[in-house]
């Protein structure tokens, strides 16, 4: 398909759109391997309260913060770290020949600075990957899923297959159950031979949203362009009255015909690819910096 330019001139060609491919590796039951082991070295702040015990003093101050929070250098969430050791530019040795741990100062500012070696465990999800999610909640408009019992995830209407349909909960409907459920049930969806949809689902990572620390994962069940021809069907249930209040008979099947906004964001590859994980300051007392210079990932 060809459009014409401003000018009336050259016809400009629309250029098809390109899936990007995710260098996460699927595994034997078809989900993509999302964990990685990243090695990196840190530039970090240690108070003076800490001097005694610097790596009880680093875990509390920049490590701990970090944990089950995106963080935008290693492209992931801080699920662990382990291995904490002092750089070797941090030892020096003593008037006695012994091996000592040494910190720079720098200025009037009581905070010494050093630097470490640690190893981080993230959930690093991209785009195209294949994961599996616990539907939690069903609407007309999107399904919500948790990944591995802890990250969120949803797929949009227009990303769900034109042969299922939406099927409500009827107003009048009574939870016949004494005790409150878990989530709250709007209603469910079915496939195309109407069976309904429920536990885990597999789907396709679309794209990676990030606010602050947190991350939320858009997904689809269709494949990537088609989106404008999935428009699934929103069914009613019939009730006792045959007719609504606008004479139009009730259970008739009707589709969203509304064009999908898209608000895609998604996480942008560093150009280094030898970058590494670096610590972002927080507050004034956190004056720490971690220039990107990790040893590597090893999956």
């Amino acid at each position: 398909m060809s459009k014409r330019s401003i000018n009336g001139e050259e016809p400009v060609s629309k250029r098809p759109s390109i899936a990007p491919k995710s260098t996460n590796k699927l595994g034997e039951d078809g989900i993509s391997e999302c964990f990685h082991k990243v090695t990196t070295r840190m530039y970090v702040s240690l108070a003076p309260m800490h001097l005694k015990n610097p790596i009880n003093g680093i875990k509390a101050q920049h490590l701990d913060p970090l944990i089950m929070n995106y963080f935008p250098k290693a492209k992931g969430v801080v699920l662990a770290y382990s291995n904490i050791k002092l750089s070797s530019d941090n030892i020096s040795i003593d008037s006695e020949d012994q091996p000592i741990s040494i910190a720079r100062i720098e200025g009037s500012s009581p905070f010494t600075f050093l630097w470490v070696t640690l190893d981080l465990l993230i959930w690093r999800p991209q785009v195209g990957d294949e994961l599996e999610g616990y539907i939690y909640m069903q609407t007309a408009s999107h399904l919500g899923l948790l990944v591995h019992d802890t990250f969120n995830a949803s797929i949009k209407k227009y990303n769900i297959p034109s042969g299922w349909s939406f099927i409500p909960n009827q107003e009048d409907e009574v939870q016949e159950e004494t005790t409150t459920p878990k989530f709250k049930s709007f209603g469910y969806w079915v496939d195309e031979n109407e069976v309904k949809i429920e536990g885990k689902l597999k789907f396709t990572i679309k794209a990676i949203h990030s606010a602050g620390r947190v991350v939320s994962v858009e997904g689809t069940l269709i494949k990537p362009g088609a989106e404008k021809d999935a428009q699934p069907v929103f069914r009613e249930r019939r009730s006792s009255a045959s007719n609504g209040p606008s004479g139009s008979p009730k259970g008739k099947h009707m589709k969203f015909d509304e064009e999908p906004i898209e608000t895609v964001t998604e996480i942008p590859e560093p150009t280094d690819e030898n970058e590494l994980p670096g610590y972002a300051k927080d507050s004034d007392d956190e004056d720490l910096v971690n220039n990107s210079d990790s040893d590597g990932d090893s999956d």
